[in-house]
């Protein structure tokens, strides 16, 4: 068995939007049914940056001083009593991959009742608790308390083309299905192409997607949408005002406008541009508003319209399962592991959020496997 140590290396969040500290804290000792990780890459996620500096919304309590990261994949070290088996009823053991749902009680109305953990009366989430708990990813290892719900990595998966699962992809998962998939032949228009827009491109293009427009202005995450199925990338650098963009939409889609928007920007004045064009009767769905940004719109428009819009954050563990294996299932069809387009180690943490902050690439990871 491997030995576990007493310590480990944490980058700390000591106050808001102050450099992060990497020092010592301590491993908990191993109760029944809980699980110590050693992790392996740890995504740094736009919501990070919310997080960092205090501006998150989703109605986040979490103070500083805490453990940042919530997108992991990360090896078993050590199972607590009772721990056999993963949330799909696979058996689990050291050494296999795993990775892991929010914080729910799995007892209240939202989680018994209605089904949904997301909704759970009691949920908190990794990444966002005190150092002492060692919940999460920017750290060596990291503790999973007993209700947690896990699921085992498949196999033939990289980490690379894993850890977009733990994030975007479950994240663009759960509102696609949602809002009931796609159409046959519906025409989308994805609003981001950063790791949500991606995710939300492969997934209708695997559907039953017409034409699938995908809007951003870094070249490099266009390019990939490309690789994962969208037909056409509007670049925002080309066409910077929203009318010319209307235009060039209308002109691929009849006139009409798609049948579907998928906001996955993260900007508020996103949201009036996916209401100027989407066609009477679709469907919108949010994903990325994470911040605390507000805008203004005029609700008759919805009306007018005769739309409907969804929202979803996070995911259950079931959104999970199923993305990986779908990654599984398509690994040989798109290039997953493109979406990781700069490593960094835990002593630079600090750089890793700023290269998130610059807009710079895809998705940055915090990369301990060499540790």
């Amino acid at each position: 068995m491997t030995e576990i140590p007493k310590t480990c290396k944490a980058a700390v969040l000591g106050e808001w939007a102050t450099p992060l500290v990497v020092c010592d804290v301590a491993i908990p000792e191993l109760e029944p049914g809980a699980i110590l990780v050693k992790i392996l890459l740890t995504g740094i996620c736009g919501s990070d940056l919310h997080e960092w500096d205090g501006s998150l919304g989703l109605g986040s309590t979490a103070k500083p001083p805490m453990i940042m990261g919530h997108e992991s994949i990360a090896e078993v070290v050590a199972l607590g009593a009772g721990r056999t088996n993963d949330a799909a009823d696979e058996p689990i053991k050291v050494g296999d991959r795993i990775m892991w749902a929010q914080i729910s009680d799995y007892d209240c109305y939202f989680c018994v009742i209605e089904s949904d953990p997301v909704r759970c009366n009691h949920k908190t989430s990794y990444g966002f608790r005190h150092p002492d708990e060692l919940a999460g990813g920017f750290a060596e290892y990291q503790y999973l308390r007993p209700v947690t719900k896990v699921v085992k990595v498949p196999e033939e998966l990289t980490n690379e083309e894993a850890i977009g699962i733990a994030c975007a992809g479950r994240s663009a998962l759960a509102g696609y299905m949602k809002m009931g998939a796609i159409g046959f032949q519906e025409n989308v228009v994805i609003q981001g192409a950063g790791p949500v827009g991606l995710f939300a491109t492969v997934f209708c293009r695997e559907g039953d997607a017409a034409k699938i427009i995908v809007i951003d202005s870094v070249k490099q995450r266009l390019e990939l949408a490309k690789k994962w199925g969208a037909d056409y990338c509007i670049d925002m650098n080309e066409y910077p005002d929203p009318a010319a963009r209307k235009a060039k939409i209308l002109e691929l889609t009849n006139g009409r406008g798609p049948e579907v928007v998928i906001e996955a920007a993260g900007v508020a004045k996103a949201f009036n541009e996916g209401l100027d064009i989407i066609q009477k009767g679709g469907r919108y769905l949010l994903l990325g508003m994470t911040g605390k940004d507000q805008t203004t719109f005029t609700p008759s428009v919805l009306l007018q319209k005769q739309m409907t819009i969804y929202a979803t954050m996070s995911a259950n563990v079931s959104h999970w399962y199923k993305a990986l294996q779908f990654v599984k299932n398509n690994r040989h069809k798109y290039p997953f592991a493109d979406l990781v387009t700069a490593k960094f180690k835990l002593e630079e943490a600090n750089e890793a959020l700023e290269y998130m902050r610059s807009g710079k690439g895809i998705k940055p990871v915090i990369d301990l496997t060499e540790r």
